[in-house]
């Protein structure tokens, strides 16, 4: 009797040690499905206000943006593969993403691109955010995000 419970315990233990290998086999091919579908084309998203530690070169805290145009809320730096004027939406990757786009960002999607930085190369949006919104403060709680974007309506590769 000793023996057939230990052997049916060792049974279920072997079962139960394939499911959670056949598990463990399923979430890396999804994770791998991810970067290879989704993960690849996700953007560094950055955030910058126009106080002296975010533009520390002084002939660039002239209250422009690269463009000419004067800074405001919706205008973001980019690489110069992406065209002055190109309309940028974010995609956020995650639920704390939307709940940040809405806290920090006061719900705001789209934006355009008037800016140009000496440090934005590649996949890399630097978002302009006033201090009527909070300045460095938020731009500090933005952090650095990763999540996919669309130009002009199309999302970004």
């Amino acid at each position: 009797m000793r023996r057939t419970l230990y052997s049916s315990a060792m049974r279920a233990l072997k079962r139960l040690q394939r499911k959670v290998t056949n598990l463990a086999l399923l979430i890396i091919i999804l994770w791998a499905a991810y970067q290879f579908f989704w993960a690849r084309h996700l953007y560094t998203i950055t955030a910058y206000c126009n106080c002296p530690i975010c533009i520390n070169i002084p002939e660039y805290y002239d209250g422009k943006f690269a463009s000419g145009k004067k800074v405001y809320w919706g205008g973001v730096a980019a690489d110069s593969s992406v065209p002055v004027g190109a309309k940028v939406e974010l995609v956020p990757n995650s639920p704390l993403d939307f709940f940040d786009i809405y806290f920090l960002l006061k719900g705001r999607f789209n934006y355009r691109v008037e800016d140009r930085g000496g440090k934005i190369k590649g996949r890399h949006i630097d978002l302009y955010i006033p201090q009527s919104l909070g300045g460095h403060k938020k731009a500090l709680a933005w952090g650095r995000r990763r999540m996919r974007i669309k130009i002009n309506g199309r999302l970004a590769d």
